[in-house]
């Protein structure tokens, strides 16, 4: 039987210590750098045994502590700017649990038959999340495990498209654990077969991960089977790819994504897919299909970019960078390549509505077996604005614009060790209208799977992926929502 434990006063013993690092940092005015904010966090984190939603008011913590949210976990280290942390595999196909944000997602497109042989589409969004709620001195000092202090969910939305073109959007309920208060999670350790489970939902593997199952557990509503086996173009150990800073030989990253979020990044594309689904009444067949799976340890740091402390920290605010967030995406093209990039939204929205993709890869198989990624760049036109409530579900809440569309123009190489003979161009445009749904901390995220079409379809074929949107809501607009739900102005949260 799972037991909830009191932690309202060690977490904001963990605050006090956060508030102290972050006012050794000297701001442009000279002045101890301040957690926006701090006061409210602290009484709500003392309201941590007496909620009724202790999951969701750590989670809101956590992200209003912005880039200071890591601090007393385990970091990836970096000597001035370069890495001290080198990935190991099969090491490294894990969750590191004393370390902060991490998260496996997971994008599928598959060719389904239902239970009464009709033929259609069906996509999958799976994404199972972990954050930390203290640093490691206080899990120490309370004799906590690093599973207990973690904070999980798991987010599922499942997107169906017949025949003829009609489309329904679907999302798991709510699975959020937290072991501390009753909650039940769990991630392998090196030298374990990989498991990462979230309630009853789980991904769980060897230890080279693939071949990988997803079973996601919603009742009536929702139910996932599915395994990922590497593709034959590809040998299984060396069927992902190091994403991060661009490598020194011309053959994809480093692996290591750099200050000021230094973490941990590499992808599996084109996995091929089997197994069930059922959602809607109706109980589908996998014919084929194929995915895409990311591991990524994006932490915070209040070091910036060159590895000394940021006197920015907090520089998000109306005024000065009302947007804070990115659009990312890939593509599984029919040829058996692969290609992926993000742009980023820091500032206002440009008036042209062109967001520059300052990173990205293209990925073919190589005479080897493994990938061959080349680092490309190029422009992300957002096209067909939609706004979409705050709150999925909720009419009243205030409405947040994202563009569900998006063209590519002359995606290419910038370095001379990574050539991509043929630039690429197309457009992107999604199989439903909704893709939205709630983070943990309550902040908007959108996942479209869409369709690419190439303009230049003789070089680089069509192909399927998903559009991902995130930071598209005002900073000053989530944090006055964020700060009501721990306040109890919202949701009904009173005690």
């Amino acid at each position: 039987m799972r037991t909830s434990q009191n932690v309202a006063s060690a977490i904001q013993e963990y605050l006090e210590d956060v508030k102290s690092k972050v006012a050794a940092i000297i701001d442009s005015n000279g002045n101890p750098t301040q957690i926006p904010n701090y006061d409210d966090l602290y009484e709500a984190a003392g309201k941590l045994d007496t909620t009724e939603n202790p999951m969701r008011f750590m989670n809101i913590i956590h992200s209003l502590l912005g880039r200071a949210g890591n601090i007393g976990s385990k970091t990836i280290s970096f000597d001035g700017k370069v890495p001290e942390y080198y990935l190991k595999f099969p090491e490294d196909h894990r969750m590191h649990g004393n370390m902060g944000n991490e998260w496996y997602w997971i994008g599928c497109h598959l060719d389904v038959t239902d239970e009464n042989n009709n033929k259609g589409k069906l996509s999958i969004l799976d994404t199972m999340q972990k954050i930390r709620s203290v640093g490691t001195d206080t899990q120490v000092k309370y004799n906590w495990t690093e599973e207990q202090v973690c904070v999980t969910c798991n987010i599922a939305t499942i997107t169906t498209k017949t025949d003829s073109g009609d489309t329904c959007y679907f999302r798991r309920g709510t699975n959020e654990q937290w072991p501390l208060k009753g909650g039940g999670s769990s991630f392998s350790t090196v030298g374990e077969p990989f498991s990462f489970k979230v309630g009853p939902d789980s991904f769980t593997g060897s230890k080279n991960v693939l071949p990988l199952r997803l079973v996601v557990d919603d009742g009536d509503n929702m139910q996932i089977d599915i395994t990922f086996t590497n593709t034959d173009k590809l040998n299984l150990k060396t069927s992902f790819f190091r994403q991060g800073s661009p490598g020194k030989f011309g053959n994809g990253g480093t692996g290591i994504t750099s200050l000021p979020t230094p973490g941990i990044y590499y992808s599996w594309p084109q996995v091929n897919v089997t197994g069930t689904v059922c959602v809607g009444g109706h109980s589908y067949k996998v014919n084929s299909g194929t995915g895409w799976i990311d591991h990524q340890l994006m932490m915070t740091s209040i070091l910036d970019s060159q590895g000394k402390p940021d006197p920015q920290l907090f520089a998000e605010t109306s005024k000065n960078r009302p947007y804070n967030g990115w659009l990312w995406q890939y593509y599984n093209l029919e040829n058996g390549n692969s290609f992926t990039g993000a742009g980023f939204l820091q500032g206002s929205m440009p008036a042209n509505h062109i967001i520059k993709m300052v990173y990205g890869y293209f990925l073919e198989p190589n005479e080897q077996k493994e990938w061959k990624a080349t680092f490309i760049m190029g422009d992300l036109r957002l096209e067909d604005p939609q706004n979409f409530p705050s709150i999925c579900g909720n009419s009243h809440t205030t409405p947040v614009t994202i563009p569900i569309k998006r063209g590519y123009s002359k995606l290419k190489s910038v370095n001379n060790l990574q050539l991509l003979e043929c630039p690429i161009s197309g457009q992107a445009t999604p199989w439903c209208k909704d893709g939205s749904f709630n983070n943990p901390d309550q902040s908007l995220c959108t996942e479209f799977p869409a369709d690419f079409v190439s303009d230049t379809p003789e070089d680089h074929p069509n192909g399927v992926g998903y559009l991902e949107s995130v930071g598209f809501e005002k900073v000053d607009q989530y944090r006055s929502y964020a700060l009501g739900v721990l306040k109890g102005f919202v949701l009904g949260e009173t005690k």
